[in-house]
């Protein structure tokens, strides 16, 4: 009788280690923190290796900072007979 009553408590046993297993797996050692530069440094090089031209990018960032560099106004507004 006692060898029927520890097979399955074996099997319990088995089962409950065995799905315990994957808890544990997806963790990771996390590296030292990189500082912003090394993260500037890696995102110009990851671009460069994707074929974008870093000066051509550079040139398009300091446009969109500093907004159009037109003077242009609109014109005196809708047309008053039009729009009423």
């Amino acid at each position: 009788m006692a060898t029927h009553s520890t097979v399955p408590s074996a099997l319990t046993l088995f089962l409950i280690l065995f799905l315990m297993l994957p808890v544990g797996s997806p963790a990771r050692i996390l590296r030292q923190a990189k500082t912003d530069m090394q993260r500037v440094g890696d995102s110009q090089l990851l671009l460069h290796e994707l074929g974008f031209d870093l000066h051509q990018l550079n040139r398009y960032r300091k446009l969109a900072m500093h907004g159009p560099t037109s003077d242009r106004v609109s014109p005196g507004g809708p047309d008053p007979q039009h729009h009423f």
